[in-house]
């Protein structure tokens, strides 16, 4: 269920951590871990009439990576309990009716390729895990939090940032507790410099990774002298595949992520 479907907080956050692999164990653990706060007043404020203060529900929604809209309307629904009297509560709840409309609107928007502003772009850019992801999140029927985690071994909070910027662009989109792509690819121009860092973010995860290079993988480097007219032959030839790998990767199901680099250049310096 959406998180415009509920009007209990408590409720979405017991059918969100239901969804958790193992139906949540130990996610109160966790979640408590991550506020910072005793796991027992957790378990008081979701079994009790208690409620998380506005600091705990901000995290709370960074620890669930909601959508800014998402996060939102959750803080709205705490600001109701919290309100003191009723005429407050009545003001957030026609400021939560007022998100749950504009939430129809964003989620009817369907965008086929996203062109990503100069700071998105800055962000989006910055190192390959971004990228990694967003791609990773096409595999099967979605991945969880926990599986992104330990899929790349970086930490909670690291995971949790790159996946609100690309929750928040549209680039995944989160369903049942999974996060899924989103819009499948991006636009940058031929000679901007995000390009440029794009393939050295990558040629960089390359070298890395050929230090424990497996025997079904393959890494190839060779300097070469050759003509002019040779040259034009094999970059044709590259060409040809590249096209080839194209069309066997649009009809391959997503069941792993891999990276492809090819390099065919004149050496100058």
């Amino acid at each position: 269920m959406s998180i415009f479907e509920f009007n209990d907080y408590k409720a979405f956050l017991r059918s969100e951590i239901k969804k958790r692999p193992g139906a949540g164990r130990g996610e109160l653990s966790r979640l408590s871990e991550f506020l910072g706060i005793n796991a027992t007043m957790v378990s008081q404020v979701m079994s009790g009439p208690k409620d998380f203060t506005l600091e705990q529900a901000k995290k709370i929604a960074e620890y669930f990576v909601l959508p800014k809209v998402e996060t939102d309307f959750f803080i709205t629904l705490i600001q109701i309990e919290r309100a003191g009297t009723q005429d407050l509560k009545n003001y957030f709840r026609e400021k939560r009716d007022e998100i749950k409309k504009e939430s129809l609107k964003i989620s009817n928007r369907i965008v086929s390729e996203k062109r990503l502003t100069d700071l998105e772009r800055s962000i989006f850019y910055s190192s390959h895990l971004y990228s990694a992801i967003h791609l990773f999140c096409s595999v099967g029927n979605g991945q969880s939090l926990e599986s992104i985690l330990k899929k790349f071994e970086i930490s909670r909070q690291r995971a949790q940032e790159i996946l609100q910027f690309l929750l928040s662009n549209g680039l995944c989109i989160q369903k049942n507790g999974l996060y899924m792509m989103g819009t499948q690819s991006t636009h940058v121009e031929k000679g901007s410099p995000f390009l440029i860092k794009h393939h050295s973010n990558w040629r960089i995860a390359a070298i890395q990774k050929s230090e424990n290079i497996a025997d079904n993988e393959m890494m190839f480097t060779a300097n070469i002298s050759l003509s002019q007219k040779d040259f034009a032959k094999i970059r044709e030839t590259l060409m040809q595949t590249i096209q080839e790998i194209s069309e066997t990767v649009k009809a391959s199901p997503a069941e792993e992520i891999a990276n492809l680099n090819i390099d065919l250049f004149w050496i100058d310096s």
